[in-house]
């Protein structure tokens, strides 16, 4: 037994050592002390309620009809999906954005978008979606750094709505989208307005991305394909000066925990992030160690393979195209990582990708009226000042410091995270074999021991006190002599002849 334990230990401390060692290859030490943000600013964007009243204007009647993707040539800049990119795009330019350079669509007199001649729109660009015979719709500006830039930061959310109306006029379900993903929106747009007169040392592009969940077939289909089509055409806006340094990505706001999330490694640039959030004093909670599977209860369906081999909430989201390209990416996200839903009370509405999906459902998490929207008025705010504060002013140099080794972060965490899923694996194996190679050898000699068992031998030899008496040989006689004598002469009178009956008595 204590052989047995000797080398079920053994093969456990093993197995757990080299696991701690390799999952240290994954940690990043580097720290920063960025600058916090004056508090006169800060008091101004924390208390403005820009983006909360942007987050109105897009459940309204105007905005929320804006289902993700339409049938080709359908796509018309009077309707749906069409119709809203064009007024995000008109929000943008209003706040003195231009259109990225080359991204435009043609349309007709009746603004349907078509090949053949006709009027340009600039700031949109239509795509092909991964589900065949449908097309999307992207709105794409840009800030233009003030001089000599150091690459492109792109900040993105996507606009589409799963539920609204589509352009043929079929309804699917009327909803705002206020969480899936109108706050996020909501928060960008006040961003970027926050950046309007801000000087850059980026190129900074604004994307507003379409198809990001598709329903078709009675199923989800997670495709993001609006996010793939701006990462192809990035290369072609900037040419030989394209140097895509991050994706900043929001998505999902309005919930329990903010969170910003960059890969399952930690990154420099996620800990410089997370420290200027600290230097002004905003609510960011951390990422957990453990980061689950997503669960597959909607019966969706992924199209894209997840960068780390594993779906998790981090991952299920539009950067995951960049992710797959080596591309630094950051993901502002606001929910529940356990259960994957807004909050963690089981009794509360999960309104993502339903009919419930309205702001003041989202406001009823945070315990509705005006409490709900003061806690979403300050997450909003905290992300854009997070933002604005972290890529700009003092803070910039520092940026640039964390961002620089960030692909070489990325790609050691990737080879790292796949050794020790081999390493893992491996290790998982020998345990096991030792299991039974252990068990073998051990239950092997227990049976050698069973078939070779022998009497024990003897000590010093011990008169046996009848030796004599069973072989006959008795000095003294038998003490039964003169019983078996009269037995033997057929004496059975019960007389001695040595002077009575033994049993003379009875």
């Amino acid at each position: 037994m204590k052989k047995r334990v000797f080398v079920i230990g053994i093969l456990l401390i093993t197995a757990i050592s080299c696991t701690a060692l390799l999952s240290a290859c994954t940690s990043v030490t580097q720290s920063f002390t960025p600058a916090a943000a004056s508090q006169e600013y800060r008091e101004q964007v924390m208390s403005s309620t820009a983006a909360y009243d942007y987050l109105e204007w897009l459940g309204s009647e105007e905005m929320r009809s804006r289902y993700g993707s339409v049938d080709e040539g359908e796509l018309n800049i009077n309707y749906g999906i069409g119709k809203a990119a064009m007024s995000l795009a008109g929000e943008l330019e209003s706040m003195g954005y231009k259109p990225a350079d080359g991204v435009s669509v043609t349309v007709n007199a009746e603004g349907a978008v078509t090949a053949a001649g006709g009027t340009t729109v600039t700031g949109i660009m239509s795509y092909s979606t991964a589900l065949q015979g449908q097309q999307g719709v992207n709105v794409i500006y840009e800030k233009p750094a003030e001089s000599g830039s150091r690459g492109q930061i792109v900040i993105m959310s996507h606009f589409d709505n799963l539920f609204g109306t589509a352009t043929s006029g079929a309804t699917v379900i009327t909803a705002d989208g206020a969480y899936e993903n109108g706050a996020a929106v909501a928060a960008m747009l006040y961003t970027a307005q926050l950046l309007a007169n801000v000087n850059t040392e980026y190129d900074i592009v604004f994307a507003f991305l379409g198809s990001s969940v598709i329903s078709a077939n009675n199923t989800l289909y997670y495709c993001w394909d609006g996010a793939g089509a701006l990462l192809n055409k990035l290369p072609e806006i900037y040419g030989k000066e394209y140097n895509l340094l991050l994706a900043i990505n929001l998505w999902r706001l309005g919930g329990e925990n903010l969170y910003m999330y960059s890969a399952d490694g930690a990154t420099s640039y996620n800990n410089y992030f997370y420290s200027v959030a600290q230097a002004d004093g905003l609510n960011f909670t951390p990422v957990p160690d453990y980061k689950h599977a997503f669960s597959e209860s909607f019966g969706t369906y992924v199209l894209i393979p997840s960068p780390t081999g594993v779906y998790h909430l981090g991952v299920l989201n539009d950067s995951i195209h960049f992710m797959n390209n080596g591309i630094p990416t950051l993901t502002y996200m606001s929910l529940d990582w356990g259960s994957g839903n807004e909050n963690s009370n089981p009794e509360s509405l999960n309104v993502a990708y339903t009919g419930s999906d309205t702001l003041d459902n989202m406001k009823l998490a945070f315990g509705g009226g005006d409490a709900g929207e003061q806690a979403i008025t300050a997450q909003l705010n905290s992300v854009a000042l997070n933002i604005v504060n972290s890529v700009t002013g003092e803070n910039a140099a520092m940026f640039q410091g964390a961002i620089s080794t960030a692909r070489e972060e990325l790609a050691s965490n990737a080879d790292a995270l796949y050794g020790l899923s081999v390493a893992t694996t491996v290790l998982t194996w020998a345990v096991v074999i030792g299991f039974l190679i252990a068990a073998v050898i051990l239950r092997g000699k227990n049976v050698t021991k069973m078939v070779s068992r022998r009497p024990p031998q003897q000590g010093p030899t011990v008169s046996d006190p009848f030796t004599d008496f069973n072989s006959g040989n008795s000095s003294s006689g038998s003490p039964f002599e003169e019983f078996d004598n009269d037995k033997k002469d057929g004496n059975n009178d019960k007389k001695s002849s040595g002077g009575g009956d033994i049993f003379e008595g009875f």
